[in-house]
């Protein structure tokens, strides 16, 4: 979910910033704050063996969320995290400068097995709750394009605020903890650690997902749902890179480096945003988006100048006399028009297309034309692959939600377990989804816990 992100001016040009609301939504809030870099307290002054009447495992956004809910609702909260630094994936997020969430947050844009589930969630806490949220920790956020939100101040100063945040509440850490088992008893649940265990009448799963292990992902949820018997659909990596090979990789590493504007698409899916070729095969937003849906031996389909129509340009009667290639040099970045036409590096273009490229467009054959367009407006990729759960920015899969209520995130079959963010099976798309979701199912458990 916040996983390594490309930094969007390094793929295309930015799109301007909005200035205005749009309408109907509450206006960003722009508001410039100074912070004072006070050390957050050391995470080693919660006495592990006081009760609690919720403990939270994970100190991740979800559960620093969470956390926050029900403390401020009068419930003694702990949270158990096994790093020494809390929320470790949200202080990377979006390249440090945390897309914190997105105006257009709705059901659509989540990946899972019942789409109606996040919906309760989504509405009770929408990005303008949010945002609330910010201006009273003291932060602000600004929109940029597609609805996505960045925090003024960024993620480091974000994590920090929440933390703080909750310290102040009353809120205990218990960190540098490993959980390694959750059973149910009679008082509650028995949670076993590297260091002994706790108990608590209540237990909110807020672990995360496999995605960006060098940050701490680990397939903790999936082990702890087979000890509690729950259900949990098996994690696969989202928002991550693709691999390529042959002649497909010769050209994206001889064009390593350059982005553009292009449609991707395949299952029925497509998106439209930034493209970057790299030396392993293709990234860039549009590429993490549509990784979510792909399944291995699928080809992309590739759109490399979707707001332009290559048939009707090599039809214009004014560039009759002009070379096709010439053209196509014209829509397309020149290094990557020349990089399709060339034969050293695999030859995009069978050679009769390649001949074709250098007659003058009004020389050119309809079928050549039609060849040349299906080339730059539905170019077929099969990657080999992608990076994993090593480079990806979350994980589709997780506990069934079937298993909890979309309202309070309370397992049906053992009241007092709750599950929230990442450990259920919802993934959002790229663009601040993924936070906004741990924000609203934190929110929901930390109302009802």
């Amino acid at each position: 979910m916040f996983g390594p992100s490309i930094p969007y001016k390094a793929i295309m040009p930015q799109r301007p910033r909005k200035s205005a609301p749009r309408p109907g939504q509450a206006p960003v809030l722009t508001r410039p704050v100074v912070l004072v870099d006070a050390p957050v307290d050391s995470p080693s002054d919660a006495p592990a063996d006081v009760p609690a009447d919720v403990l939270i495992l994970g100190a991740g956004p979800a559960g620093l969320l969470c956390a926050l809910t029900a403390a401020r609702r009068g419930r003694q909260v702990a949270l158990v995290d096994a790093a020494k630094t809390t929320a470790r994936k949200l202080r990377a997020s979006g390249g440090g400068r945390s897309n914190c969430t997105n105006l257009d947050a709705s059901p659509a844009h989540y990946l899972t097995a019942d789409p109606r589930f996040p919906a309760q969630a989504l509405k009770r806490f929408p990005p303008q709750a949010f945002l609330a949220l910010l201006a009273k920790l003291g932060l602000s956020a600004h929109e940029e394009d597609f609805g996505r939100l960045f925090c003024d101040q960024g993620a480091g100063k974000l994590a920090e605020a929440l933390e703080r945040a909750c310290r102040k509440a009353g809120c205990r850490f218990i960190l540098g903890r490993q959980v390694t088992g959750v059973s149910p008893g009679e008082a509650g649940f028995r949670v076993d650690t590297d260091k002994g265990p706790l108990t608590s009448p209540r237990v909110v799963l807020a672990l995360g997902s496999p995605a960006w292990p060098a940050l701490g992902g680990t397939d903790s949820v999936a082990r702890l749902a087979g000890s509690l018997g729950l259900r949990h659909l098996p994690a696969r990596p989202a928002l991550t890179p693709f691999t390529c090979t042959g002649a497909t990789l010769a050209l994206c590493r001889e064009l390593s480096g350059l982005g553009l504007t292009a449609t991707l698409s395949c299952c029925g899916k497509a998106y439209t945003d930034g493209l970057l070729f790299t030396h392993q095969g293709l990234s860039g937003p549009a590429a993490l988006q549509i990784s979510s849906h792909w399944r291995k031996g699928e080809a992309l389909t590739i759109d490399l100048a979707p707001e332009a129509d290559l048939r009707q340009l090599l039809r214009d009667p004014t560039r009759g006399k002009a070379l096709a290639r010439t053209v196509l040099a014209g829509l397309l970045p020149r290094r990557l028009a020349e990089a399709l036409l060339s034969d050293k590096i695999g030859a995009a273009l069978p050679p009769e297309l390649a001949d074709a490229a250098n007659r003058r467009c009004a020389e050119l054959p309809k079928a050549h034309i039609e060849a040349l367009a299906g080339v730059v407006h539905a170019w077929q990729v099969t990657p080999s692959g992608t990076l994993g759960m090593a480079q990806a920015e979350a994980a589709s899969g997780g506990l069934d939600t079937a298993q909890f209520s979309p309202k309070t995130f309370e397992c049906r079959t053992l009241p007092g377990l709750f599950a929230i963010g990442e450990a259920l099976d919802v993934a959002g798309e790229l663009g601040g989804f993924n936070l906004h979701w741990a924000w609203a199912s934190g929110f929901a458990a930390g109302q009802a816990v």
